[in-house]
């Protein structure tokens, strides 16, 4: 066949005026030959059973207005507005119409951190489409599989996949996967995977992994140790915490100018052996200074409320005004969660903590109290330190915090990079009400503000997308 189209090729280009033949029998050679030379092949015949009918959509669909937001959503690919878009839509009881669901289901695939948002606007239609493909099976509304690889071949997976797929699979058997975490730990020798078995304790952390984890406090592996100390210290009343309110109680005594270290007690030697397996092995918890965060960082706040008879202010105080202040309020820090009223003790622990140390505390808090805190301990801040603060509270935010860091932001100079440029993540965050009522005082301070407050202009329009119609005046 090849010759004959490469002759045929030459026919065509000599010509039949020249070379002779008949012109029909030359365009019929180059249309047969030249189709079998370059034409795809037929796919071959599959037989499969056709997919059943959709199912009809039981829900509504939002207003006209609010299905145009959602398409400027995601051409501007913002999660944030499509995080709120999804809220809203699921308080209307209203779901995405059918032609955004496949866009939807890819986005939610290729980001997991938005499928909580995704499935809830899916309606039955996106359920009955996300069965119709394994990669779009976490929305289809039935128990998708944990994971492929069997549980006894979880360890040969690559380092970093074998965590995860622990916690996915012990989130969906707790008790099973316990069970094998457990036999696994006592059985294996590489201190990788004791460390791995340790770190998938974290999901579903409850008070019957407290004896595993004991045991690991002996694991001669500086890491295993260290991760199952850091698990310990957040499960509450522990043993661990009852040798740490020891210590505190033995180490330490009340002064009028608040807590310092007993003489010749437990803090002015050597920590013994018993003391030593409570501590980190990574070097932060060496030192008086250290032992003393160590301690603090495994007992509740509630052992300082109880201890010193005061309410969470009142302790807070008492921590703030010793000598060892830096080191106590260094170790609540990471039990901030537990707190009965947290805002005290972030404000308190603010004073002493860097940075970095400062937006890992705030992360740890619950939502409302982590807005109340930013505004209380943001006083001193750089730009970059409260938009990295900020960054990390979920949206949307109360109209009393949108109103503070818009102040607080305001009054600080802008990085030579964002010279009149008003702030992404406080258009992008704040209750948008709010801002579009400071709509003549933001740009009067940020002139510069183009692409940002479209993107207030879109979220200005998502609330009024999703508002109740308002009824028609009578006439008068």
């Amino acid at each position: 066949m090849k010759d004959d189209w490469s002759k045929a090729v030459q026919d065509l280009l000599i010509g039949t005026t020249r070379g002779g033949g008949d012109p029909a029998v030359l365009l019929a050679d180059c249309a047969a030959l030249g189709v079998a030379a370059f034409g795809a092949t037929l796919p071959q015949e599959v037989q499969a059973d056709p997919l059943p009918p959709a199912p009809p959509e039981r829900a509504d669909f939002p207003r006209p207005a609010a299905r145009a937001v959602l398409e400027a959503i995601m051409s501007l690919d913002d999660e944030v507005l499509l995080t709120e878009w999804c809220a809203l839509a699921k308080a209307g009881g209203v779901v995405a119409e059918h032609r955004m669901l496949p866009a939807l289901l890819a986005l939610g695939t290729a980001r997991p951190g938005l499928r909580a948002a995704v499935v809830e606007v899916l309606g039955t239609r996106g359920r009955w489409l996300a069965g119709t493909r394994p990669g779009w099976s976490w929305a289809s509304g039935a128990a998708p599989l944990v994971d492929e690889v069997p549980l006894d071949e979880v360890l040969d997976l690559p380092s970093a996949q074998r965590v995860r797929a622990l916690r996915r699979k012990r989130k969906a058997d707790p008790v099973g996967v316990g069970g094998f975490i457990a036999r696994e730990f006592a059985a294996s020798r590489r201190s990788a995977d004791r460390q791995v078995l340790v770190s998938a304790l974290e999901t579903g952390l409850g008070p019957q992994d407290e004896r595993l984890l004991e045991a690991a406090l002996d694991d001669n592996a500086a890491a295993v140790h260290d991760e199952a100390l850091r698990l310990l210290r957040t499960l509450g009343r522990t043993r661990l915490a009852a040798r740490a309110a020891h210590r505190l109680r033995r180490g330490l005594r009340l002064t009028a100018d608040g807590l310092d270290v007993r003489p010749e007690e437990l803090w002015t030697a050597q920590a013994d052996p018993a003391e030593q397996r409570d501590l980190m092995r990574d070097g932060s918890e060496k030192g008086v200074a250290g032992r003393i965060r160590a301690a603090a960082a495994s007992v509740p706040p509630s052992y300082w409320t109880s201890t010193l008879r005061a309410d969470d202010a009142q302790a807070a105080d008492v921590l703030r005004r010793g000598p060892w202040a830096a080191a106590l309020l260094r170790g609540v820090a990471g039990q901030l969660s537990a707190a009965k009223d947290p805002r005290p003790w972030a404000v308190a622990a603010a004073e002493t903590l860097t940075g970095m140390e400062q937006l890992e505390m705030l992360a740890a808090l619950p939502a409302s109290v982590a807005e109340q805190a930013v505004v209380a301990v943001s006083k001193n801040w750089h730009y970059d330190l409260l938009d990295h603060a900020c960054a990390q509270l979920p949206a949307p935010w109360s109209p009393e915090t949108t109103r503070a860091l818009m102040h607080r932001y305001a009054a600080l100079p802008d990085p030579r990079w964002r010279a009149g440029r008003p702030p992404s993540v406080l258009l992008a965050r704040g209750d948008a009400d709010l801002l579009g009522a400071s709509w003549e005082a933001l740009t009067r301070r940020w002139p510069e503000n183009s692409l940002e407050l479209e993107v207030l202009r879109l979220r200005i329009r998502l609330r009024e997308s999703f508002a109740p119609p308002q009824p028609p005046r009578e006439a008068p």
